[in-house]
């Protein structure tokens, strides 16, 4: 159940979504991938060096001959630079924490400089509980580190990057790619925009902008105004800017010119229920005139589920999570226009990371306009066996997010957190869950001769569940073994 998981990480989840760029000093283990050469020690050494996880946080480190690739004077949060080896390329570049203003006063994008007096640190909030951190130099021991200008360089070319092929990589492997490029120059080609621009953090100023990209990324205001707020959907030619985290992957546009629209690469706008639950590497959903089939407004996290069609058919549904109260407007039948991003809800396990499971496909950060008034009820499929309903696995998941209706189920067992066991005549089971709405306890042994609900994912037990929006969707009646 959705509302359990969440409620587990609420406190620490919250606090996420409020924090801003502003931080503390901070340390801890590294999350970068360990290079083939030998474990650094050290003293004068490469950007690359020090992205290794083969260095401890602590360790003193100069670095000479580096290109100073971006420099944050905009905003509240000003001081920080990023620095990049001049080869280029994965691992190349680094945020530089805290350097002497004074110092930072006199430098130009392009100057080629020497770094001492500093040592490596890994950076996360508390709060983050992702378990990734982002690679620093600072000042060492406290102290203030020198940055002293050697000449005047070329900055490296910024490193191709393709949204598209990593929003289709698996979780670990699309952070992994992100990492490669923490404090590099990049170009993101095939970007969409996933949300309309919105502020961050406690206390936004101008530098509290962003807006989501494909590959799961943010665009964020952090070193120059974003450009007037594109809108959903929008494909872009490219976003140049340098790589940085926090709680999310990160691109910083170091010019509002950085960020072309026009482009013609992106992946396409899912327009039915059935494309989002179908598609391939969708991450964008455009929808006119779908029905509301469901609505989840209990607790603190909400949503409703919408279809194509009335009729409950395959693959023909999808949850709306909204985090909010949902509008009284979006009742049962009501015809919706929603526009969202598309994504793979999971909740990793509480030690470790690792997804529970099987997936919920729903639709995040969304925009919902009334469209029309229902006319008539949304009715579900019928025919579906149980044992297909209750696969966690390819059989079930057409099923997910549509209405269905089983027949002639027995209460077998009371589980925890108001989840109930159902048997089949033919022996199958099936749980009924109160996503949606909440039931009185049954006796043991009712005989349901109809069960109407919305199947879901609960993915902290990773099983699939049938979920009745109200009383009537639960029909008492006899001829249950």
């Amino acid at each position: 159940m959705r509302l359990l998981k969440l409620a587990l990480l609420g406190s620490s989840l919250v606090l996420a979504m409020s924090a801003t760029a502003c931080r503390d000093d901070g340390g801890g283990s590294g999350d970068d991938t360990p290079l083939p050469d030998a474990p650094p020690v050290g003293g004068n050494v490469t950007i690359m060096q020090v992205q290794d996880d083969a260095m401890p946080v602590g360790t003193p480190v100069t670095l000479k001959g580096v290109i100073v690739t971006a420099i944050d004077a905009y905003g509240n949060r000003t001081g920080d630079i990023f620095v990049e080896d001049p080869a280029g390329g994965p691992f190349s570049g680094i945020k530089v924490f805290g350097p002497p203003l004074d110092q930072v006063a006199a430098l130009a994008v392009g100057d080629i400089v020497d770094i001492t007096n500093a040592e490596k640190d890994e950076f996360a909030l508390t709060s983050d509980l992702s378990g990734r951190k982002v690679t620093e130099i600072k000042g060492a021991a406290g102290g203030m580190m020198t940055i002293t200008k050697k000449g005047t360089g070329t900055v490296p070319a910024p490193v191709a990057v393709d949204a598209k092929a990593i929003a289709a990589m698996p979780k670990a492997m699309r952070e992994a790619e992100w990492e490669k490029w923490e404090g590099v120059l990049v170009t993101v080609t095939g970007a969409r925009q996933l949300a309309a621009t919105r502020t961050f953090g406690s206390n936004p100023g101008p530098d509290s902008n962003e807006f989501r990209i494909t590959g799961i990324a943010r665009v964020q205001s952090g070193l120059a105004e974003l450009p007037a707020d594109a809108g959903f959907g929008v494909c872009y030619e490219r976003i140049t800017g340098v790589v940085d985290y926090f709680f999310n992957d990160i691109v910083l546009p170091r010019a509002t010119t950085d960020v072309v629209g026009g482009g013609t690469g992106c992946n396409a706008l899912a327009t039915s229920v059935v494309s989002v639950q179908t598609g391939t590497n969708v991450e964008l959903a455009n929808l006119a005139n779908v029905v509301v089939t469901g609505r989840d407004d209990l607790g603190t996290n909400k949503g409703i589920w919408v279809a194509d069609g009335l009729a409950g058919a395959e693959n023909n549904g999808v949850f709306v999570f909204t985090g909010a109260m949902l509008d009284v407007a979006w009742t049962v039948g009501t015809r919706l226009n929603v526009q969202g991003a598309v994504e793979e809800f999971d909740l990793p396990a509480m030690a470790g990371g690792t997804p529970m499971g099987n997936t919920v496909t729903e639709i995040s950060s969304p925009t919902i306009a009334v469209a029309a008034a229902a006319t008539a009820p949304p009715t579900p499929a019928t025919a579906v066996p149980v044992t297909t309903l209750n696969d966690i696995g390819a059989a079930g998941e057409p099923w997910e997010g549509v209405l269905v209706q089983v027949q002639l189920m027995k209460v077998t067992a009371l589980q925890s957190f108001g989840k109930i066991e159902l048997t089949s005549n033919a022996g199958a089971k099936l749980i009924m869950d109160d996503e949606a709405f909440v039931l009185s306890p049954p006796a043991v042994n009712t005989c349901y001769a109809t069960v109407t609900g919305l199947m879901h994912v609960a993915v902290f037990d990773d099983l699939r569940t049938i979920n009745p929006r109200s009383a009537a969707d639960v029909v008492v009646g006899t001829g249950c073994n």
